[in-house]
Order: C-alpha cells, then sequence, then structure tokens
C-alpha cells in the first residue's frame, strides 16, 4: 500500500468529526425539548456578532418564566433571524432553572442535526468499506480472508 492510502483519512475523519458534532446538537436539542418548559416571548432586538469572518444576526428575546422572573437573552443559534421583526411573539423552550438555555420551539434544528448525522456516517462508514474492500482485494491468492 502506497502514502495515498492516507488521503482516506481525510473523508473518514471529517465524517466522525461531522457524527460527533451533529450527534452533540441533535442530543441537546431532545433534551430541551423533553425536559423544557414552553413559554412564549416576544422578540425585543437584533444583535450582530462576528462568527467567522461575516456578521451573523441573533434574535434577543424577553419572556417570563413560572416564577414570574422576567429574562431577555439573545438566541445564538436562530436561521433568518433578519425574517423575524422585533414585536413578534414567538414560542420558546428553556430548562427549569436554566434561563440562558432559551431556543426557539421549532424542530428545524433537530432534523439538520439527524440529516447532518447521516451525512457523516455516510462519509465515514464509505470510506471504511471501500478502505476493507481494497485491503480483502490485495491479500494474496492462499489467504482465507479472500472474497
Amino acid at each position: 500500500m502506497t502514502a495515498y492510502w492516507f488521503l482516506a483519512l481525510i473523508p473518514f475523519l471529517a465524517g466522525l468529526a461531522l457524527t460527533a458534532v451533529e450527534a452533540r446538537i441533535a442530543f441537546t436539542e431532545h433534551v430541551t425539548r423533553s425536559l423544557g418548559r414552553r413559554t412564549q416571548g416576544v422578540v425585543t432586538d437584533h444583535v450582530a456578532s462576528r462568527e467567522g469572518s461575516y456578521p451573523t444576526l441573533h434574535l434577543v428575546v424577553r419572556w417570563t418564566d413560572d416564577h414570574g422572573t422576567e429574562h431577555e437573552y439573545p438566541l445564538p443559534h436562530t436561521a433568518d433571524a433578519h425574517r423575524i421583526t422585533e414585536g413578534t411573539r414567538v414560542h420558546l423552550r428553556h430548562l427549569p432553572g436554566a434561563p440562558e438555555s432559551v431556543v426557539l420551539d421549532a424542530p428545524d434544528r433537530y432534523r439538520t442535526a439527524v440529516l447532518g448525522m447521516c451525512l457523516g456516517v455516510l462519509l465515514w462508514a464509505g470510506t471504511l468499506t471501500a478502505v476493507l474492500v481494497r485491503i480483502a482485494t490485495l491479500l494474496p491468492p492462499g489467504s482465507r480472508y479472500r472474497f
């Protein structure tokens, strides 16, 4: 085998990394949806932050928890925040006792994470299968592991 086989590490490791990141997101979304409390809030502002090399808008929402305490937090993982105007009522979920865990009550983030996990598994499993088939075809003819 030559050094070119190390190039197979790129899609394999990329698939593992993508699977791990998306699994973490799917897990936190599942926990928030199953243990979180649902409430209604109001968009009060948009905050711009620099993520990477481009500015990103985040919603700032205000809501009242079960104890009557009013909270106001930015939502860092909001897709299409520019489409939701100030004063819009939104459905939120947050974990009891952790108001900073607030997220929009929408299934989009969970679905995207599951799709990313499937893509990651496809990448690493496909690469592993291709490498194992290639190794099996390179075995000597008298080997008992040959196809």
